[in-house]
């Protein structure tokens, strides 16, 4: 038997066996507290992912809030049902209705029937998955007046795709469409300008040179005639004389592009003035009443066209001394030119002329006459009325 103090005992760990244990239950505990690291980390910079991605979408919502607040076009929602869900400041602008009074309201309260029509088109477009068609139309603001805009409308859909209502943007279009106007209008008068031009050439170059050559047949006709019948000859010499010098009149006025007319007096005043060298003196005139401002400018035109007329009668028919014209604006426009000349024969009182005038005096519902006894002047009466005249008439 050996010695009893050198025996080990035989049922426990030996202390080498006890270390290993616990130094692998430390490498457990560390990888563990690792991995828990690791896992912590990953964790961490998730959420900072997380948080800045949510912070970028915030941002984001932020400045598509704000530039919905600021745009200057109308801007709001609708649900399925086409109510009114959210309106921008720029809608309350346009439109005039405030956001506390249009949420909730149809769609339809902004709109004529022919913009409803156009609306309830783009809807079938965007539940049909089309895009909708912009289109351009008239909307109706809180008191009633009616604005020029063009209209956007999309779909709004949720994450699965799923229609949950729509976004319409309307922009006043008004200065655009007045800029429009004047562009075409400009490009009308270009137009007008043209034919004037052409009528003017056609005129000088055709009618002017045949009055021309048929005043000199007559010249040529009138020198191998008797006396008395030379003179009846030189009398239609010296009207197509005249007519010669209307004619190149028109002819300037044609090359002259159209301008604001300037105030009634002033025009029949020059319209008497220019009648001077046919008559050999000047008309008087007389005004009475607020002539200038009771006549628009188109039935102004058939005044001074049928004043030309009458100056003209006068100059060639009426061998008068004096002229007088008289305007008279109360419920009726009274033009009235008197001469003291001798007077028209019955034949001229059927002129197309004088036809032209009466007609113009019917298409304004007013009348025309002429009272000429022979060796005692003549005195033509133009009346239309003042209230009732039908713009329509005077184009």
């Amino acid at each position: 038997m050996g010695n009893p103090g050198s025996l080990q005992p035989l049922d426990g760990p030996s202390p080498a066996d006890h270390d290993a244990s616990q130094e692998a239950e430390s490498a457990r505990h560390a990888r563990l507290l690792g991995e828990l690291r690791q896992e912590l980390d990953d964790t961490n910079r998730g959420l900072i992912a997380l948080h800045t991605e949510l912070e970028t979408t915030r941002l984001a919502e932020a400045r598509l809030a704000a530039m919905v607040a600021s745009s200057d076009d109308a801007m709001f929602s609708l649900d399925l049902d086409c109510r009114v869900q959210t309106w921008n400041p720029g809608a309350r602008r346009l439109l005039a209705h405030t956001e506390q009074h249009i949420t909730g309201q149809p769609a339809d309260t902004l709109m004529s029937d022919a913009a409803r029509a156009a609306l309830r088109t783009a809807l079938e477009q965007i539940r049909s998955d089309r895009r909708a068609e912009s289109y351009a139309c008239r909307w109706l603001r809180a008191d009633g007046t009616e604005v020029d805009v063009a209209v956007t409308v999309s779909a709004m859909r949720d994450a699965g795709g799923g229609l949950i209502g729509y976004c319409a943007t309307a922009r006043d279009i008004t200065h655009q469409l007045a800029a429009q106007a004047e562009l075409a209008a400009a490009r009308a008068d270009r137009e007008v300008m043209a034919e004037r031009d052409r009528i003017a050439r056609d005129l000088h170059d055709m009618v002017i040179q045949r009055v021309f050559g048929a005043g000199l047949a007559l010249q040529s006709t009138a020198a191998r005639l008797p006396h008395s019948e030379a003179d009846r000859i030189h009398t239609a010499i010296g009207e197509l004389d005249a007519t010669i010098r209307e004619l190149r009149t028109t002819i300037f006025d044609l090359h002259q592009p159209a301008q604001k007319a300037a105030s009634l007096r002033a025009q029949v005043l020059d319209e008497t003035s220019a009648a001077h060298d046919r008559l050999g003196f000047a008309p008087s005139v007389e005004f009475d009443g607020p002539v200038d401002a009771a006549l628009p400018d188109a039935t102004a035109a058939h005044l001074l066209a049928v004043l030309r007329e009458a100056l003209s009668n006068a100059a060639r028919h009426a061998h008068a001394s004096a002229v007088t014209v008289s305007i008279q604006a109360g419920g009726d426009l009274l033009l009235e030119v008197t001469d003291n000349g001798r007077g028209l024969d019955p034949a001229v009182t059927r002129s197309s002329g004088l036809t032209n005038l009466r007609r113009r005096a019917e298409r304004l519902g007013g009348s025309f006459d002429i009272v000429s006894p022979a060796g005692s002047g003549t005195h033509v009466r133009w009346r239309i009325p003042l209230i009732a005249t039908d713009p329509a008439l005077t184009s």
